[in-house]
């Protein structure tokens, strides 16, 4: 339930995957809960392939040269011309003083192939019929911090029309300010709505089934404070009361009462536990879970056993958790 800004990318509502994982041992690691909500922009390595269309050429021909040289959805161009593709700017540019073919290096199912394509001559210059994304941006959650490192968002960051985890090049945590919530309801959730606009926080480094994780910065590590709780392993976690950390209206984090109904061995599906909010002020401000709480940390026995990751679509008073030791191996 990473909140995405709309003028960089649709909402990234839900990470889903079946295979189990070992989770490691959680004996004796200690983390400082946040519940921090936190600006998320990441730069993709590679440029991700996110449609192909027809376009008209300057002889009122209908072509496809994207689809005719086999470039598909999901594709990641790599490189053109043997240049690193690191922006859809940079892309654009070549295509348009382009003389002939260009060679494209595009990444399918891990392996690299090379494909030559011919821009069409159009009306509005040279172009290939393709839709890229290099990068996305939106409001997340803030999971816990270890003195010199964080993890957040407890699910992959997936480009919308892909459904693929997005590869990362570089991205950072930054400061936002809520400015406004929408309710869940059944059938729609809702959403934290922010700006991001605030100083640097930290570096991500990893984009993974189990949460986005990074460095902090220099001067974010001097002002970590908070009481250091105990990860609490699978078997710890029962079904019964808990809680969330998690700022839902920019006034700060604040504990809010849930209850956990289901705990499931650890997979990657980032859908280990079911929980339902319990606490009555969190209802009012935002009808239950919502987009931009992903990575809410939830507590129980004074440990950290989860943080929040999904919203039930028919049902936004519940939704599932990851379990925090999935979160721990994953750094």
């Amino acid at each position: 339930m990473f909140k995405a800004v709309k003028y960089l990318s649709a909402a990234i509502l839900l990470s889903t995957a079946a295979a189990v994982s070992a989770p490691v041992s959680s004996a004796d690691e200690y983390v400082i809960p946040s519940g921090k909500c936190v600006g998320v922009k990441m730069y993709t390595d590679g440029l991700i392939v996110v449609g192909t269309t027809s376009i008209i050429d300057s002889s009122g021909k209908n072509v496809a040269p994207s689809e005719e040289c086999g470039i598909s959805k999901g594709d990641i161009i790599k490189q053109i011309n043997g240049e690193e593709a690191v922006s859809n700017e940079m892309f654009s540019e070549i295509i348009a003083s382009s003389d002939g073919p260009v060679t494209l290096t595009i990444e399918r199912n891990g392996q690299e192939q090379s494909l030559d394509i011919t821009p069409v001559y159009t009306d509005s210059g040279l172009k290939l019929g393709l839709w890229l994304r290099d990068s996305t941006a939106g409001l997340g959650t803030l999971t816990y911090t270890t003195g010199t490192e964080f993890a957040a968002l407890g699910h992959a960051i997936c480009d919308v029309d892909t459904g693929c985890i997005m590869p990362i090049e570089h991205g950072i945590i930054q400061n936002c300010t809520i400015t406004s919530i929408s309710k869940g309801r059944s059938g729609k959730p809702g959403a934290v709505t922010g700006d991001i606009d605030g100083s640097e926080l930290g570096n991500i480094t990893k984009n993974t089934e189990h949460g986005i994780f990074g460095e902090l910065s220099p001067e974010q590590v001097e002002k970590e404070q908070g009481d250091p709780v105990r990860v609490a392993s699978s078997s710890e976690v029962r079904t019964g009361a808990a809680s969330i950390l998690a700022d839902v209206d920019g006034n700060g984090v604040k504990e809010y009462s849930i209850n956990i109904k289901r705990v499931s061995p650890p997979s990657k599906s980032g859908k280990d536990l079911v929980i339902e909010v319990k606490d009555e002020t969190l209802i009012e401000k935002t009808g239950g879970i919502v987009q931009g709480m992903s990575g809410a940390p939830i507590l129980q026995n004074g440990m950290l056993v989860g943080a929040v990751t999904h919203v039930f679509v028919n049902d936004p008073l519940s939704g599932y958790g990851i379990l925090a030791e999935n979160m721990l191996e994953a750094e």
